[in-house]
Parts: C-alpha cells; sequence; structure tokens
C-alpha cells in the first residue's frame, strides 16, 4: 500500500495526482494528517508508536510531534510513503524517519532525490530500518543499474517475517505518473536487465491503465505492479460524494489482483 503526502511541485506526477495534491492542500492536509491517516490504518499492529499532534497544553518541545503507544494486532502488509524531499528537509530529516517508524511505514520513496544525494537519509532509514526505495528507469545504463541495486535496501527480518519489504521501482515509461505511453518493449529489456543482476524485487509503475497490462507486465517478470493514478481517476470522478467511488475502485482492483501473482504475504 502507497500512502502520499501532498506538494506544491510534483515534477514526477501527472495531472490527476497534481490535482490530488492541490485538494489536499487546499483543504489543510498536513504531513502529520498523514501520519495519523497511517497509524489508522495501522490500528491492528501491537505496540507501534504513533504520531499525533501535539495538544497546546503539551511541553514536550518537540514542534508539534509527539509519539504514543498503542495496543493492536500484528499485521503483514508493507506500507510505503511517498514523499517529495521538501516537505522531509522541511520537518528534518530524523524527525520524519522516525516519525514514519513510529506508525509503521515499511519504506519511504522520494521520487526527486537523486542516489548521489541520499547519504544523510539513508543513514537514517537503515538506522530505522526502513526501506528507501529505488528507481531504475529505461534510460539507465546497466552501470548504473549496478548502483541503483547497491542502494536498494530492504526492510529487515521478523518484522516481515524475514521478508524484504524494499522493492526497485521500475519506471514503465519517460514521462509523469498517469502518462498514457506505456512502451512494454522497452519496459521488458529494462526488466530482463534487472532480473539478470539482482534477486531484488522489482515492481514496475508510471501509466498502467488497466488489467492487461498488468498481466504482461507481470508476464514479462515483474515482481509486482503499481497503479495509483487510474485509481486516483475513479475516486476524483466523485468528489461531492466520494464513497460513490468505492465500489467501482474495488471493482477495478479486484480484476487487478485477479492476474497478479498470488501469495502470502
Amino acid at each position: 500500500l502507497e500512502v502520499g503526502i501532498a506538494y506544491t511541485d510534483p515534477v514526477c506526477d501527472g495531472e490527476v495526482f497534481q490535482r490530488a495534491c492541490k485538494r489536499a492542500i487546499e483543504g489543510g492536509i498536513t504531513p502529520v494528517d498523514v501520519f495519523e491517516g497511517i497509524r489508522r490504518l495501522r490500528s491492528v499492529i501491537l505496540g507501534i508508536p504513533t504520531l499525533r499532534r501535539e495538544t497546546p497544553e503539551s511541553d514536550s518541545g518537540q514542534d508539534g510531534y509527539q509519539t504514543v503507544t498503542r495496543q493492536a494486532r500484528m499485521t503483514r502488509i508493507p506500507i510505503y510513503l511517498t514523499s517529495y524531499f521538501a516537505p522531509i528537509y522541511k520537518i528534518g530529516l530524523e524527525k520524519f524517519v522516525t516519525a514514519a517508524k513510529s506508525v509503521g511505514v515499511s519504506g519511504l520513496i522520494i521520487p526527486d532525490l537523486m542516489l548521489e544525494e541520499q547519504q544523510s537519509l539513508r543513514r537514517l532509514t537503515d538506522k530505522y530500518g526502513l526501506s528507501l526505495i529505488q528507481f531504475a528507469t529505461v534510460y539507465s545504463t546497466k552501470a548504473r543499474l549496478k548502483e541503483i541495486i547497491q542502494a536498494s535496501t530492504g526492510l529487515p527480518a521478523p518484522v516481515y517475517a524475514g521478508r524484504q519489504a524494499g522493492f526497485i521501482y521500475c519506471i514503465s515509461l519517460p514521462g509523469v505518473t498517469g502518462d498514457n505511453k506505456l512502451a512494454l518493449s522497452e519496459v521488458e529489456g529494462l526488466l530482463k536487465l534487472l532480473k539478470s543482476l539482482t534477486d531484488k524485487k522489482v515492481y514496475v509503475g508510471f501509466g498502467i491503465q488497466n488489467r492487461d497490462e498488468v498481466q504482461k507486465i507481470l508476464e514479462m517478470g515483474a515482481d509486482g505492479v503499481i497503479v495509483g493514478s487510474a485509481i486516483a481517476g475513479m475516486y476524483e470522478g466523485n468528489l461531492d460524494n466520494p464513497s460513490k467511488s468505492l465500489p467501482k475502485i474495488s471493482q477495478f482492483i479486484n480484476s487487478l489482483k485477479e492476474v497478479t501473482i498470488k501469495e502470502d504475504i
């Protein structure tokens, strides 16, 4: 599951997510609200500290952030938090990482943070046991892919019963999220090259719109497929009454799951 923090300049996202970011920001949604939403999603996790707004009476001195512990049950579904780097930098790298860890985030996806600029953040994600997801594109050279693979991290056992929560994010097209420019032949070549270099999980995202595309990408050897804009577009169709979109979204997701590789995570 991927959850995103809205940003004013989402340079890697297409029109659907740009509008979603605009609505969220205009609606007053902050990173703290996103952390709280993840905490609620993780409400079945046993003893995971959770982040909430600091009350005016509190004197914790953490600029609006403090942690509390909730009692609940364990779940093994990874949750990835997507954010552009500016909100992370504004909050503070360590404060952001510890907040993410405290609510049960499995890994971070930061689309505008280059490999060469990740050292400080990677030290913290390694320290606190979060995956820092790396991107590979059809333009990545073999040498560059080796660097990406080397930097790719997975979540250590036993949090997910020994399974790595990390993966390599394979960008399927030369564009932004939601673009309808999927070039399956190029994706297939990239997947073959990646799979020849690593046994790490490789998920494909950007511009994937339907069940047939999901099935073809999985048949090419991908370990998973990331679909976001297609779902957000369905939600956008009923903004006055978002609950009306849920049956359509549920049906769409179930149709995708019918062709995915079924594993007990």
